[in-house]
C-alpha cells in the first residue's frame, strides 16, 4: 500500500483529522529518541500513537513510517539524520497551517527515501551574519517569517528569496 492512500482515507471520511494528525505527528517526534537513524523502526511510531489503527488506516500508516524510517537510515549519520529531522518537523509546521500539503509533503518524504531528493540548503548568511550555535532550518524559517512581516526591511527582497527556495527544497509545491 502507498503512504498517499492516508489522504485519500480522510479525504473519504474513513479517518478523522485527530487521526490523520496524529498518525503524521509522529513522524516529527519520534525520531527525536534517537542520535542516529539505524536503529529507528516502524514499531517505534505505532507504539505512540493515541488510538490504536485497524484496516486501511493501518496499512497506510505502516506504509507511511516506512518510507520515513527507510529516509531516516538513508540519512543514519547524526549530522543528516538531525537535519532531517529539523526539516521534517518544519514540514509538519508547513503542513499544519497550510502551507505544504499532506500529499505534497508525503510524496517529499517518499523521494527522500528512495534517493530521488537531497536535503535542504540554505544560505542562512545571505540574510543573518552571526548566528548562534545549532541554528537549523527551522530556525530559518521563523527568522524569514519574522523578515517577511515586515515589507520595509531591507532584507526584504532577499528573505523572499530565500523563502521560495527553501519551501521548494522541502516540497510545496503551491
Amino acid at each position: 500500500m502507498s503512504p498517499h492512500q492516508l489522504e485519500k482515507l480522510f479525504t473519504e471520511g474513513t479517518i478523522n483529522e485527530d487521526t490523520l494528525v496524529d498518525i503524521l505527528h509522529q513522524c516529527s517526534v519520534v525520531p527525536l529518541l534517537y542520535d542516529e537513524g539505524s536503529q529507528i523502526t516502524v514499531d517505534d511510531f505505532y507504539s505512540r500513537l493515541e488510538n490504536p489503527l485497524e484496516g486501511e488506516v493501518s496499512e497506510a500508516a505502516q506504509a507511511l513510517y516506512a518510507t520515513v524510517v527507510q529516509a531516516f537510515r538513508r540519512f543514519a549519520e547524526p549530522e543528516s539524520y538531525e537535519l532531517l529531522q529539523d526539516c521534517i518537523s518544519l514540514q509538519e509546521d508547513l503542513c499544519m497551517t497550510g502551507v505544504l500539503s499532506v500529499s505534497d509533503w508525503i510524496e517529499w518524504l517518499v523521494q527522500a527515501a528512495a534517493g530521488e531528493t537531497s536535503l535542504p540548503t540554505a544560505d542562512f548568511h545571505s540574510l543573518f551574519e552571526d548566528l548562534p550555535e545549532g541554528y537549523m532550518m527551522q530556525d530559518f524559517h521563523d527568522d524569514l517569517t519574522y523578515i517577511l512581516e515586515q515589507p520595509e526591511n531591507p532584507k526584504y527582497d532577499e528573505a523572499v528569496k530565500q523563502q521560495q527556495l527553501l519551501y521548494t527544497q522541502l516540497g510545496v509545491t503551491d
